[in-house]
C-alpha cells in the first residue's frame, strides 16, 4: 500500500519529532494501549467510535489499496480587506467557530494598515450561515480616533481565540497570543469582543507565527502548537495543559519539522493543529510550508522581481498540506497540497494558508484558507489601498470524514485491518464508487478466517455515493450484534471506489 512519507515510533502515532527517546517510547506505548494495540497484537477498542482512515496504522495488510489526500472544493471568497483599518490586507493568521452563546459563526482575523500604529490589529466578522459575513460596528477599541470598527485586540495577532468550557463566565473566551515584547500571554473576555490581559506570563516564546490552541474533551487536555525551531528553520512544537493560563515548560517538543523528504529551504510557518468534533481519536493539523527563494543561495534569482519592487529578501510561496495524529501528539505529515497555489475566484493565489476552524454542516465540511496573490516578502503591495486584488479569505468545502481515503483501483484491491472489537449492531460505511465502481465487506475473526454468514460471498455489494452506508449480508443481514466485543477484522474489497471511514452504530 502506498502511503505517506512519515517518521516516528511504528503503532497508532506515525510522525516527525524529536522528544527524547524515552518519552517518544512511553507515549507510543500509551497510544497503542488506548486505542487497544501493543506488541502481543491485542485487538483495538473501536467501540461505537467512528474511525476514519488517517494514516496506515489500522491496516494490517492490503493489495492495489492506498490512502489518498483528498483537497476540499474551492467555494468561494467571503472576506476582502475593504475598511480603513485593512488597507495593507488581511495576514495569514485567524480562526473560525460557530459561537452558541452568540448563535452566530466567528471568524476572527488580522487586517493591517502600515499608515497608521500599531500596524495590526486582532478583528472580528460574524455570520449567520459560515458564508456571508459582516464587519460588525462592536464599539470595543479606539482606532485612530473612532470606535466605529470591529476591532477586538490593537497590536495583537499570533493566538486563536477558542471557547473555554472551563473558566467561568467573565473569562469565556480565551486567546493566548505572542508577541515580541509582551511575549506569550493570555486574554480574556466574557463575551469575545472586549479582551483583557492576564499578568501571568505564559512563556517567553515570541513565537512569530500563529499559535493553535484547543481544548480536547476527550483528554481533558488543552493542547497549544506554537512555532518553535528546528535546526534553525521554522517547525510546530506542541504543549499540552491543563488550564489555558498554565505556564508553558522551557523545552517545547518538535511534533513537525521539515526533514529528508523536503527540499532545501523549506520549513513549515502555521500549523491549523485542532481536533476533529467527529470522531474521538482524529486530530486533524494543516502545516503550511514555506518555500524560500534564497535559501539555498542557487535559487535566489526566484527573489530578483520582489526585491526589484522594493519587496524583502525572506521570499517565497506557501501552500497548505495535511497532517493527521490520533493523539495530538505525534503527527503524520501528508506531503501532497491539501490547499495548492492556482486560480481561485479569478485570483492567482501565491500563499495558501489554512486557518484553525470548520463549519460542521449536515452534509459538508467547510473550511476557510488566507490566500495572498503575491508572495512573502512582496511586502510594497501592502501599501496600498487593499481590495480584492490582494486576496482574502477562502472557504472551501470538505466531504464529511473526507480528508482522506482508502482508495480502490479501478481493476481491483483488498484491505485487511488489525484486530479489534466493537459495540452496536450494524456496520456503515462512507463510501463513494460512483458509477462503475463497487464494494463489499466481509467481517473475519481474531485469526482472520471468514466469520460463517459475513463472508464476501454473502456480501452484497455497495454502490453509489453515501455517507452513512449500512453494510448488508445474504437475505438482507446487516446486525452484527452477534458478534459485538468479540475480537474481529474487516476485509475489505473494492474496485474504483473510496472509503472514508466507518463506525459501528445501534
Amino acid at each position: 500500500m502506498a502511503m505517506a512519507q512519515h517518521h516516528g515510533t511504528p503503532g497508532g502515532c506515525l510522525g516527525i519529532t524529536e522528544r527524547p527517546v524515552t518519552m517518544i517510547f512511553k507515549r507510543c506505548i500509551l497510544a497503542m494501549l488506548v486505542m487497544g494495540w501493543a506488541a502481543a497484537e491485542k485487538p483495538a477498542i473501536v467501540g461505537g467510535d467512528r474511525f476514519l482512515f488517517l494514516d496506515a496504522s489500522f491496516i494490517e495488510s492490503s493489495q492495489n489499496a492506498t490512502l489518498t489526500v483528498n483537497p476540499p472544493a474551492f467555494d468561494a471568497l467571503v472576506l476582502i480587506a475593504d475598511k480603513p483599518w485593512e488597507k495593507g490586507g488581511i495576514t495569514s493568521y485567524g480562526n473560525v467557530f460557530f459561537d452558541p452563546n452568540a448563535h452566530e459563526y466567528r471568524l476572527y482575523y488580522v487586517p493591517i494598515n502600515l499608515d497608521a500604529p500599531p500596524g495590526f490589529c486582532l478583528a472580528l466578522a460574524t455570520s449567520k450561515d459560515g458564508r456571508n459575513w459582516e464587519k460588525p460596528n462592536l464599539g470595543a477599541v479606539e482606532w485612530n480616533g473612532t470606535k466605529e470598527n470591529n476591532i477586538v485586540l490593537l497590536e495583537q495577532r499570533e493566538g486563536t481565540v477558542i471557547i473555554d468550557p472551563k473558566a467561568s463566565s467573565e473569562h469565556r473566551y480565551a486567546f493566548l497570543s505572542s508577541h515580541p515584547e509582551l511575549k506569550t500571554r493570555l486574554f480574556t473576555s466574557p463575551d469575545g469582543i472586549h479582551f483583557t490581559m492576564k499578568e501571568i506570563l505564559i512563556s517567553p516564546l515570541h513565537s512569530d507565527s500563529q499559535i493553535s490552541s484547543f481544548w480536547d474533551a476527550d483528554s481533558q487536555k488543552y493542547f497549544h502548537y506554537p512555532r518553535v525551531v528546528s535546526n534553525g528553520l521554522r517547525a510546530t512544537g506542541c504543549v499540552e495543559t491543563n488550564t489555558m493560563d498554565q505556564p508553558w515548560p522551557e523545552t517545547i517538543p518538535v511534533v513537525m519539522a521539515r526533514d529528508e523528504h523536503d527540499p532545501p529551504g523549506l520549513d513549515l510557518y502555521t500549523n491549523a493543529c485542532q481536533k476533529y468534533a467527529l470522531a474521538r481519536n482524529a486530530y486533524l493539523g494543516f502545516p503550511t510550508p514555506y518555500y524560500h527563494y534564497n535559501e539555498p543561495a542557487d535559487r535566489a534569482y526566484l527573489n530578483a522581481p520582489t526585491l526589484a519592487k522594493g519587496g524583502k529578501t525572506n521570499d517565497g510561496t506557501i501552500e497548505t498540506q495535511l497532517a493527521t495524529s490520533c493523539d495530538g501528539e505525534t503527527w503524520t505529515r501528508h506531503r501532497t497540497p491539501y490547499i495548492p497555489l492556482g486560480k481561485y475566484d479569478g485570483l492567482d493565489i501565491k500563499v495558501a494558508m489554512m486557518i484553525p476552524g470548520i463549519a460542521y454542516e449536515k452534509d459538508w465540511l467547510y473550511q476557510y484558507f488566507m490566500g495572498y496573490t503575491f508572495t512573502h516578502g512582496d511586502t510594497q503591495v501592502r501599501k496600498g489601498n487593499g481590495g480584492r486584488d490582494l486576496g482574502g479569505v477562502f472557504r472551501v468545502r470538505q466531504r464529511i470524514d473526507g480528508f482522506m481515503s482508502l482508495d480502490f483501483d479501478y481493476e481491483g484491491g483488498t484491505a485487511v485491518t488489525k484486530p479489534f472489537t466493537f459495540s452496536g449492531n450494524r456496520l456503515a460505511v462512507n463510501i463513494n464508487t460512483s458509477a462503475s465502481g463497487q464494494a463489499r465487506v466481509a467481517i473475519l475473526d481474531k485469526e482472520g478466517k471468514e466469520i460463517a454468514g459475513y463472508g464476501l460471498a454473502d456480501a452484497h455489494y455497495v454502490n453509489g455515493d453515501y455517507l452513512e452506508k449500512t453494510v448488508e449480508w445474504r437475505d438482507g443481514n446487516s446486525d452484527v450484534s452477534p458478534l459485538a466485543e468479540k475480537p474481529v477484522r474487516l476485509h475489505f474489497e473494492g474496485r474504483g471506489c473510496k472509503i472514508y471511514s466507518f463506525q459501528f452504530l445501534q
